[in-house]
């Protein structure tokens, strides 16, 4: 009966038009996992609106999209958001998860240490002003007085190409995304260090999210309602994803998973990622971490923005 009064609720809802959100989503992002899970579960029509899906071919296409109106969200991190801030684009960031990168070297490598990793060959997917490969040589500045760019044979690549080096062992350690890593967890990868500790060790104690949904804060402030609701609907699906073992079940061919041990470290990392809240100790370590980033990658990296704009985070 219950089950039969919801699917009447959603025919009424659809029947009279609901307001909808256009979202930009790379076709094989972790975002889709949340994001299906959200769409199987009818969350965004039991929250009072439609989400519906763009599928966008890379990272630049999806910010072109929001800038040019074409989608309404995008997952980007909230150091491109201050960037655009400080030129005075308005876009605004939610955060989405806490997950972030390490670097993970092969098992028979016995490394213990940062410093072990010198004249290995580490892989960095992001490039050289990659925020983790940053947030390494500013830890490693501190604790060892050794920058890692000085002693270490730096390889910058995309992170699949990265991912297939680790396991040709073409490359000795990577420094790539959290779940190209949970899949090296499961074949026998082991984490260098972890990002818990590097930042402890930087003096940032609280939670940091990176990655975030992305926005235009102007239309999210006349559509506050809509975008609030958006936010619950994701914080809905982010429940059933910590608590239902049965709907990772339905993300397995979405997953692309190639063995159990695979689809249990992914289900592991994404469990360990998410976030629900943002108060003023998390901004306060964002603050922290700005100012390092900004101390390592210069403008390259933060654009003209001097400082950590606090609108950078939306608040309803």
């Amino acid at each position: 009966m219950f089950k039969f009064l919801v699917m009447l609720s959603l025919f009424i809802l659809n029947l009279y038009g609901l307001e909808k959100i256009k979202i930009g989503v790379l076709e094989y992002g972790t975002v889709n996992w949340e994001l299906k899970t959200l769409k199987d579960n009818h969350l965004d029509k039991k929250n009072g609106y439609e989400l519906e899906f763009v599928k966008l071919a890379s990272k630049n296409a999806q910010i072109i999209a929001l800038q040019s109106g074409s989608v309404d969200i995008i997952v980007n991190d909230w150091i491109w958001v201050n960037s655009q801030r400080a030129t005075n684009k308005n876009f605004a960031f939610f955060p989405y998860s806490k997950a972030t990168g390490t670097v993970y070297a092969n098992a028979d490598m016995k490394i213990n240490s940062l410093l072990d990793l010198k004249d290995k060959t580490v892989g960095i997917a992001g490039g050289f002003n990659d925020k983790t490969w940053l947030i390494l040589r500013a830890y490693s500045k501190k604790k060892y007085n050794t920058d890692l760019l000085d002693i270490v044979n730096p390889v910058y690549a995309g992170a699949p190409i990265l991912y297939k080096k680790m396991l040709d062992k073409s490359v000795d350690a990577a420094v790539n995304y959290w779940h190209f890593n949970a899949k090296l967890k499961s074949k026998g990868a082991t984490a260098v260090i972890e990002m818990s500790d590097l930042l402890d060790e930087l003096n940032i104690k609280s939670d940091v999210s990176f990655v975030g949904w992305t926005f235009n804060e102007e239309y999210a402030n006349k559509n506050k309602e809509l975008y609030k609701a958006f936010i619950k609907s994701t914080h809905d699906a982010k429940k059933l994803l910590l608590t239902d073992d049965n709907q990772w079940k339905n993300l397995i061919k979405t997953m692309r998973v190639k063995s159990n041990d695979e689809f249990e470290a992914l289900k592991e990392g994404y469990r360990k990622g998410v976030i629900f809240e943002f108060n003023d100790e998390n901004l306060e370590a964002s603050k922290k971490l700005f100012e390092l980033l900004k101390n390592e990658g210069g403008e390259k990296l933060v654009g003209k923005s001097e400082t950590l704009d606090v609108n950078t985070f939306w608040k309803f």
